[in-house]
């Protein structure tokens, strides 16, 4: 028997108000692997609330479908494949795939919060967990934490977070972080906890990574593509966050705009970026010179003008011209992207990094500015 569209569009919508509420652990003590690694946990969570909202849905519809094979029709749109849905109608189907795509966005979103905040309410357990000290970063553990990265800085009160310090959690004492580096490098930390790594162990291999030294892996240019997804995703969610808090706005009573302050912000993307987004150890910490932060302070300084001048720049454009500058800009992130997927790890991505031209790094500025107030 076909199944109507209305009851996948039915159960989509239940899927995804079962899977927003998902961060509560309801008082489960949470499990994890012999390596320390709580992921299959969260994992199940989300798989749970989704079965619950595909029998609920079913329920309504008195026993006339069996789930498993509404679960196996599922797969089945997944794969462009509309044989067994009542209802032949392309717009229909592009509904479908649709409903089906934002699913699946909340239940990544849904999978980050049940780890990010289950992490929180316990992070000071990792002496339990037997997390990695000695052993090498392996492609799957990669894959896996750089794609849970990439959500986690994504979600709203993620966002929240790294601009102010709102806390994300009721529990949870966020005065300890005063910047926006820290808020971040702190989310990070947590994620690799959960995947099973010794942050700092974990952080130091990332780093290796890059430089290029880490031998098959950086011969790997899906896992490279990823992990520059990765740095790209951190780099934009420090520098809007910078942006936010340290370039605050108010609106005179002409209703235009000025700018009060400005501290902070993250450079675009250059080897000093990709470093500063690992989490540091306690010696590298304790390197730090005055001298040197002042060196640093006064660069960012200039880096966050020359930001503030593109944004003003971009937002004096009139519709039409903004429409072009952002083809534009979208050109140039995909070109710049695969030149960097296509150079050798090491002294030669390096070397590319500094090097980007004046502009491109506005046109890279924008591109991210404008994607992240899309998202």
């Amino acid at each position: 028997m076909a199944v109507p569209i209305s009851l996948l569009l039915h159960y989509f919508a239940k899927a995804s108000e079962q899977l927003e509420q998902l961060h509560s652990t309801d008082g489960v003590t949470p499990l994890h692997d012999e390596e320390g690694n709580r992921l299959n946990w969260h994992r199940n969570k989300v798989v749970k609330a989704q079965l619950t909202a595909l029998n609920d849905t079913l329920l309504e519809y008195d026993g006339d479908f069996d789930a498993n094979n509404v679960q196996d029709l599922l797969r089945k749109i997944g794969m462009g494949d509309f044989n067994d849905v009542d209802g032949d109608d392309d717009k229909l189907h592009g509904n479908l795939v649709e409903a089906m795509e934002n699913t699946n966005k909340v239940a990544r979103e849904a999978f980050a919060r049940s780890v990010l905040f289950l992490e929180m309410r316990g992070d000071t357990d990792s002496n339990h967990r037997h997390l990695h000290t000695t052993k090498d970063l392996d492609r799957s553990t990669l894959i896996e934490y750089c794609g849970l990265a990439i959500t986690a800085v994504s979600l709203p009160e993620v966002q929240a977070f790294l601009l102010d310090g709102t806390r994300i959690i009721e529990d949870f004492n966020c005065d300890v972080f005063s910047t926006t580096e820290e808020r971040l490098l702190y989310i990070q930390r947590l994620l690799w906890k959960t995947v099973g790594w010794d942050p700092e162990t974990a952080s130091d291999q990332i780093k290796l990574l890059i430089e290029g030294q880490l031998g098959d892996l950086n011969d790997d240019k899906d896992l490279m593509e990823t992990v520059m997804k990765y740095v790209s995703s951190m780099t934009v969610a420090a520098t809007n966050a910078s942006m936010g808090s340290n370039m605050a706005e108010y609106s005179k009573s002409d209703g235009t705009t000025r700018v009060v302050s400005v501290s902070y912000t993250e450079k675009v993307v250059t080897s000093d970026t990709i470093q500063s987004l690992s989490a540091p150890t306690s010696n590298s910490m304790k390197e730090h010179t005055n001298e040197q932060q002042a060196i640093e302070q006064r660069q960012q300084l200039q880096v966050a003008k020359m930001r503030q001048q593109i944004h003003d720049e971009f937002h004096s454009q009139s519709t039409e011209e903004q429409s072009k500058t952002l083809a534009k800009a979208k050109q140039a992130q995909e070109k710049f992207m695969q030149q960097l997927i296509n150079t050798p790890a090491g002294p030669e991505r390096v070397l590319l990094m500094k090097n980007i031209d004046f502009e491109t790094q506005k046109l890279l500025v924008i591109h991210k500015m404008c994607t992240s107030t899309e998202a």
